[in-house]
């Protein structure tokens, strides 16, 4: 069974492209995001990667 391991992120719009190639680059998948336009940094970002050691 595979077991994972969650991130989340609180990104501006100015960095979420780079910012999610990076993490997609280190294993990292997107599952959900939610924009809050009025916030610092409106889109909040959950990730999940394959524990590689059990």
């Amino acid at each position: 069974m595979t077991k994972w391991e969650y991130k989340a992120e609180h990104l501006a719009a100015v960095q979420i492209d780079n910012q999610l190639n990076f993490l997609g680059k280190e294993g990292w998948e997107l599952v959900h995001v939610t924009h809050h336009p009025k916030a610092e940094f409106p889109y909040f970002c959950i990730l999940k990667r394959p524990i590689s050691r059990f």
